[in-house]
């Protein structure tokens, strides 16, 4: 949208707001925080702010309630719990910048990059452990009491869904790897 000469004003839940700018005028970051406690991801906010860019949050949940609890099993330490209010409904983080003609890069270091990417990898991996444990369960004797057409619909469906989050952790495996044999090299 930057490139067509929107810039970004307003996330909501399932909608963007945009104000027109020049084309390219503003870049954009995405980056996943929803690993995080809600008092970190807010003091990260706040240091990105400072350091002058402006920042959104964004729901990767469809989540729309008041009141509730989630534990994220990829997370570490607190970063396990959101509440709403709270960390729920913000895992990500938007960061809007000025085009000035300098590389937008947040996370320059091989092992912030590294750091990043574990964190992303592990959290598409307890997705795919997930589907692939509802996908043996409904091999299992008297776990699923649907007719068998139904079973086997929801096994490709399954299938379908766990080759959807499969592809992103390889992809970010490989990035590891990547990164590993780069920092080696310049160790």
């Amino acid at each position: 949208m930057a490139k067509d000469g929107y810039r970004l004003k307003k996330c909501g839940k399932l909608t963007y707001v945009f104000d027109e700018c020049s084309p390219n005028e503003y870049e954009y970051a995405i980056e996943f925080v929803g690993n995080q406690s809600y008092s970190k991801a807010k003091d990260y906010r706040r240091y990105l702010e400072s350091m002058g860019f402006h920042t959104f949050t964004k729901n990767i949940y469809l989540n729309i309630s008041y009141g509730k609890v989630l534990w994220r099993p990829y997370a570490k330490g607190m970063g396990q719990i959101a509440t709403s209010p709270g960390g729920l409904n913000k895992e990500l983080l938007i960061l809007e910048k000025k085009q000035d003609g300098k590389p937008f890069e947040l996370h320059t270091d091989i092992h912030d990059k590294l750091s990043i990417y574990k964190t992303v990898r592990r959290a598409y991996t307890w997705a795919v452990f997930m589907i692939t444990l509802l996908g043996v369960m409904t091999f299992l004797p008297n776990v699923m009491s649907v007719p068998f057409p139904m079973a086997w619909f929801l096994r490709i469906v399954l299938l379908i869904f766990f080759s959807l989050f499969l592809i992103p952790t390889v992809k970010y495996s490989s990035l590891m790897k990547y990164l590993k044999e780069e920092s080696k090299i310049f160790e």
